[in-house]
């Protein structure tokens, strides 16, 4: 089982595409009412509104120090646009989508990548991911202090929340961040954000649950019910599909699954709106020279979008800065207003001083894609056969506040119970911090890929393919056997534990020279449930753990055995000595999920020809 948590108070933060933020509650609230859970509330130093996040921002200057974040950022860019100094400057939206794409994009984030700031400077990934765990750390632990309520860095558990179609590199990658941070292994879990959602409404009153039949949402969470929590951010929609258990434990009965279509494809469908109405050149230039402007345009067309209702038959205002109609103007010699009756949005669109004005019909098409996508993604996962039965879909996270979306959702699946926890922005956030204290809650999950490992077995002809029979210690072996571990779409208990016998000799002179090396495990996915071969189309590597010899040199004959177990969302490698029963720590080497071995590099587990 996952270990409890035991220290003051367990902090969660969650990076999101468009708004950031933390959440924590100490023991003591949590053992008295596990929903008592503190979030600050942000607003700009310029003054305004407050919210439970602030947006996803961060400024930095020519030495990559971090000047400031969220809404400071954005105000304090507003002036360095206005001053035409964004050059010196690193200006930085969305960063938490761009860890994503990347592996989308098959680059290698085992170590670090470069992203692009707003101008297309490029700066390191994982400095921009510690700096944002550092800032939301620090403003934390600075509260306390100005409280004075006696709480170090020491007393916290953190915990931070990623989609649930985020694979194991991404996940790697934020754990090696947050430790750069200044948060520890021990001290750091990582949770999916829509499991951290249902843990946080299951123990709602029902007076907080938003949906037609209060009574038929609150049975919901009752023992054997099955329900699909849709997590709608800013950047991806994650779809879980939970079973409650007997003991009130959640098990998750379906593969995660989603896609990166949340709130921000709406606003990408706007700016290709824009884009076709004065041109791309235009619309780069206006964003690099007039980037205040810009960002205040932007913030408008957010504020419309979440407002925005379905059946509205009223034409929808946006702001048009005067900067912007002045560069067109001066760009390609015509006034908006012509440029609009020339396009093909002539009487979807017009203008009148600052405002834009879209009539209904085009506004709702900025929607449709990531509806249809969400709708989809829905039925497929309804069709499977763990999902009989399933009686509701819960809908959480910023973009599932959308009237647009919600609508949607429930046109497609009338049969089923819709309905919306209040604050279903900040569910996550809270459920994650009930989570940290209780990392038990979600007690199974289903394997997303079959795991296993590359090794090597005594050779039999006829079974076994000449090309891959070798000769070691005068014996024939067969190399790069898929040995497998768990299989996909199997359920997987937290706590469960696969051994994987590990051995090696080191008797020949040849052999000495790797006395002193790591034993090297490499882990492979596969999308079937029985490869063969780790050769076999659909496998590839995954992961590589290395267990230290003890004391610096293994003995000449090495016997032991590698532990695989189900921790959370992750899996943790230990390497046990048969022999002495000594226990080494291993290390992950997560590799990109897109990444593919060409013919003739597949090594096995201590194939001597490996190593030449």
């Amino acid at each position: 089982m996952a270990k409890a948590k035991t220290r003051l108070v367990v902090a969660a933060i969650d990076f999101g595409s468009h708004g950031s933020g933390y959440a924590f509650s100490f023991r003591h609230q949590f053992d008295a009412n596990p929903i008592d859970v503190s979030s600050p509330m942000w607003s700009p130093e310029s003054g305004g509104d407050s919210f439970y996040k602030t947006p996803s921002a961060m400024l930095l200057d020519s030495n990559k120090n971090l000047v400031s974040f969220g809404h400071d950022a954005e105000d304090r860019y507003s002036v360095i646009c206005e001053e035409n100094e964004q050059n010196a400057w690193y200006y930085l939206k969305g960063f938490k989508m761009k860890l994503y794409r990347a592996v989308l994009e098959e680059k290698d984030i085992r170590k670090d990548f470069e992203m692009t700031d707003i101008n297309g400077k490029a700066i390191s990934a994982k400095l921009v991911i510690k700096l944002a765990i550092q800032f939301l750390r620090k403003h934390l632990l600075d509260q306390f202090e100005e409280r004075n309520i006696g709480v170090n860095a020491n007393d916290i558990d953190w915990v931070i929340t990623v989609p649930a179609i985020w694979n194991d590199a991404c996940k790697q990658f934020m754990r090696d961040a947050a430790e750069e941070a200044g948060i520890h292994g021990d001290m750091f879990s990582i949770v999916y954000e829509p499991e951290a959602a249902s843990v946080y409404a299951r123990l709602l009153p029902v007076e907080k649950l938003l949906g037609k039949n209060k009574m038929t949402i609150l049975k919901t969470f009752d023992p054997g019910t099955k329900f699909i929590v849709v997590d709608a951010g800013g950047g991806t929609v994650d779809i879980s599909t939970q079973e409650v258990a007997p003991n009130g434990e959640l098990k998750i009965i379906h593969k995660v699954c989603g896609g990166s279509w949340g709130g921000e494809m709406v606003n990408e469908k706007y700016r290709i709106v824009l884009t076709k109405l004065v041109g791309g050149p235009v619309l780069k230039q206006f964003k690099k020279e007039q980037g205040a402007d810009y960002n205040e345009m932007m913030r408008d067309f957010e504020r419309k979008k979440k407002t925005y209702k379905l059946n509205s038959t009223e034409t929808v205002n946006t702001r048009f800065p005067v900067s912007l109609k002045d560069l067109i103007a001066d760009s390609v010699d015509s006034s908006i207003d012509s440029v609009i009756n020339e396009s093909t949005f002539k009487g979807k669109i017009s203008m009148k001083r600052d405002k834009m004005f879209i009539k209904p019909d085009l506004f709702q098409t900025f929607f449709q894609e990531s509806c249809d996508l969400t709708i989809e993604e829905i039925r497929s996962v309804l069709n499977h056969p763990r999902c009989e039965n399933v009686s509701a879909v819960m809908m959480v996270g910023g973009f599932s506040e959308s009237d647009v979306l919600q609508v949607a959702v429930k046109k497609a699946f009338q049969n089923l119970e819709i309905f919306v926890p209040v604050d279903g922005g900040l569910s996550v956030l809270k459920g994650a911090v009930i989570y940290g204290h209780n990392p038990n809650i979600v007690a199974s999950r289903v394997c997303n890929y079959t795991y296993g490992i590359s090794l090597s077995v005594p050779f039999k002809t006829g079974v076994h393919p000449e090309s891959k029979r070798y000769t070691w210690d005068k014996e024939d072996w067969c190399r790069h056997v898929f040995h497998v571990c768990f299989k996909a779409d199997e359920d997987v208990e937290v706590g469960d534990i696969k051994q994987i016998e590990l051995n090696d000799t080191f008797v020949t002179s040849d052999s000495q020279c790797r006395r002193t090396h790591p034993l090297r495990a490499e882990i492979y996915i596969s999308d079937k449930p029985d490869p063969k071969f780790v050769t076999d189309e659909g496998c590839q590597k995954h992961a590589v753990i290395h267990a230290n010899p003890p004391g610096g040199q293994w003995p000449e004959q090495v016997f032991g055995w590698v532990e695989l177990e189900v921790a959370g969302t992750e899996m943790i490698g230990t390497y046990v000595n048969a022999t002495t029963k000594e226990r080494t720590s291993t290390k992950f080497e997560f590799l990109p999920s897109g990444y593919r071995f060409t013919k003739g590099e597949k090594k096995r587990l201590f194939d001597p020809a490996a190593s030449e």
